[in-house]
């Protein structure tokens, strides 16, 4: 994979929406849009509508700090 193959993959997985609605709870992206969002990461995963390759990621709840995906 080239570094521009590279770029253009992180940037498609990249949110393109608002994610302070979910903040708390964990989303399922896929094409940088939510598919699906519940507070538990287990729960989410087993949702019908996450498929494998759906990025699932933690929503911060606004506090300061370092988040590190």
């Amino acid at each position: 994979m080239t570094v521009e193959e590279l770029e253009r993959e992180q940037q498609r997985l990249l949110p393109k929406e608002d994610l302070a609605p979910y903040a708390g709870q964990w989303v399922a992206l896929r094409d940088g849009r939510v598919v699906a969002h519940d507070l538990d990461p287990v729960a989410l995963r087993d949702k019908q509508e996450v498929v494998e390759t759906d990025m699932l990621m933690p929503v911060p709840t606004g506090g300061r700090g370092i988040f590190i995906l």
